[in-house]
């Protein structure tokens, strides 16, 4: 798993020095902060086009559609071809994708059909970019090194929703749509020229299309079955992202506006908030290394449900910044040591298939909870009530996970 001589005698690279890993890290540094970008636009322009809240909604659906339909053809890609190519293609669709929604900009000819379709787009490259930079980290990185590795990755992440909507709010207020999108681009662009520096061993990079395509799903589900800590994981995501994803990504932005009666500012303040408490919590578990990993990840969840619980209580701008300052810290307590977890226990050549198999089955109700939540809206149910009912259901999930015996016994290697 590292990009060191695989010789027993070898020493492994410290990160800091490891010019693989740092190219990985750096170009997720741009990737996505630019993505965020690119998303507080999208996200103020359908609001701004748009007083049927119906549409915002279905711009969250339009990208998890796609995505989680290709998620499964995404790993096997993944496995079989030049990672780094499929990471470099992905981060260049999405800054090309940009110049479109520039374009229709310019000639004012922007609806909000053309961002439900750009979302959908962008929502098919996340597909193939998924699972590849978490088969990639493990690739080059010693088996000790995960943590604090994902960890690291994980802040590039976790900046995005800091720098993203801190920078974008501040150029929707100077320079308009057109100064936001036009930095995304860059950035995304940028990122995939990284992309192509890296160099990974030989036989990293050996392609083996020698099965057919659903050979590989075949082989990749079978592999799954085998893996039952992994399976009662992916299990629980399944239901608890039901419950979250929908009401919190399509209800935060319109609590701010028409709740708060804030601006894109207001909405950058809660989303920053968002970035600051999951790069907090990265950064902790890149210094300290859980013992007990799979407690953490049981007592992290019933926090996160009580959390979100009273953040659909709550009526005040500040506490629910500080509130969800706080859940994504605890939300990394959770990610991280799940994300070691499948890369511990996975086989190199299985990595791509089992990273798109956790996204696409603890995935698998996100669009319906998109559609769920934007009918309900429609319907007249006031989105700070579907949060509350939500985060008791959450919370309800997460005390039953401490009968999960496979997941309290779990410990880093």
């Amino acid at each position: 798993m590292s990009v060191t001589a695989t010789h027993q005698e070898a020493l492994p690279v410290p990160l800091i020095k490891n010019r693989n890993f740092l190219l990985l890290f750096f170009s997720a540094f741009l990737s996505s902060p630019g993505y965020y970008v690119y998303l507080i636009g999208a996200e103020w322009l359908m609001l701004s086009l748009s007083d049927n809240r119906f549409y915002f909604g279905m711009l969250f659906l339009g990208a998890s559609i796609p995505r989680l339909l290709l998620l499964s053809t995404g790993g096997v890609v993944a496995d079989r071809f030049n990672k780094r190519f499929i990471l470099f293609m992905s981060d260049l669709a999405r800054a090309i994708l940009i110049i479109v929604l520039i374009a229709f900009l310019l000639t004012d000819t922007v609806s909000a059909w053309h961002l439900i379709t750009l979302a959908a787009l962008f929502g098919i490259s996340d597909a193939f970019s998924y699972p590849v930079i978490n088969s990639l980290t493990p690739m080059v990185l010693e088996k000790d090194q995960l943590q604090r590795g994902n960890s690291l990755i994980q802040m590039t992440a976790q900046i995005s929703p800091i720098a993203g909507p801190a920078l974008g709010g501040t150029l929707i207020a100077v320079l308009g749509f057109t100064g936001v999108f036009m930095v995304a681009m860059c950035m995304l662009l940028v990122a995939s020229i990284i992309v192509l520096f890296i160099r990974l061993k030989k036989e990293d990079e050996e392609e083996k299309v020698i099965q057919t395509l659903w050979a590989d799903l075949k082989e990749g589900f079978v592999y799954a079955k085998k893996n039952h800590l992994i399976i009662s994981v992916v299990s629980m995501a399944f239901f608890l992202n039901f419950f979250f994803t929908g009401p919190f990504t399509i209800g935060i932005p319109i609590i701010v506006k028409d709740i708060f009666e804030g601006s894109a500012v207001s909405l950058a303040m809660v989303q920053t908030a968002m970035g600051v408490g999951a790069l907090l919590g990265a950064v902790f578990l890149a210094v300290v290394s859980l013992k007990k990993p799979g407690k953490a990840i049981i007592w992290g969840l019933v926090g996160l449900g009580l959390i979100y619980t009273t953040i659909g209580s709550s009526s005040v701008l500040l506490l629910t910044v500080i509130l969800v300052l706080v859940m994504a810290f605890v939300m990394q307590v959770v990610n991280i040591p799940i994300m070691t977890l499948l890369q511990q226990t996975t086989e190199k050549r299985m990595l791509g298939r089992m990273m798109s198999l956790l996204m696409t089955v603890s995935t698998g109700l996100v669009p319906i909870s998109y559609a769920a939540t934007s009918l309900l809206i429609a319907i007249g149910v006031e989105i700070q009530a579907i949060i509350i009912v939500s985060g008791i259901i959450i919370t309800g999930i997460a005390l039953n996970t401490l009968r999960n015996k496979r997941l309290k016994a779990f410990v880093t290697s």
